[in-house]
């Protein structure tokens, strides 16, 4: 009779690799930035929503639509110029640090960057 082991290992690491094969393109095209007119999801804890952009002529046009918990929407709007960043942030619980999502341009490429997902047990 073979090992419990030497069958259910391969197949652990096999699952791995194929995890880490398909989780890390989105990540990296996530930190390559946002395309333009290309949505991106914003989760800033409890205040979700998406982000685009478009250059225009007196820069690049960034929109965000935030709402909570499905209620109405806000819509903002900034234009950057290179190296200008415009931020979110809902602030935590005691004790805890606010989650900002940042949007910056660099030169001809715009990142957005979400907070960490954390899990919140009442």
């Amino acid at each position: 009779m073979r090992s419990l082991s030497r069958d259910i290992l391969p197949l652990a690491v096999a699952g791995g690799l194929i995890a880490v094969a398909v989780i890390a393109p989105v990540r990296a095209a996530d930190k390559a930035g946002l395309k333009p007119a290309t949505a991106q999801t914003i989760n800033i804890g409890y205040v979700n929503g998406v982000a685009y952009y478009t250059p225009q002529a007196d820069g690049y046009h960034v929109v965000a639509t935030l709402t909570v918990a499905g209620g109405a929407p806000i819509r903002v709007a900034a234009t950057l110029q290179p190296d200008q960043v415009v931020s979110f942030s809902v602030p935590g619980a005691a004790d805890t640090a606010e989650s900002i999502v940042e949007i910056a341009r660099h030169g001809d490429a715009i990142t957005l960057t979400n907070p960490p997902t954390r899990l919140v047990l009442n």
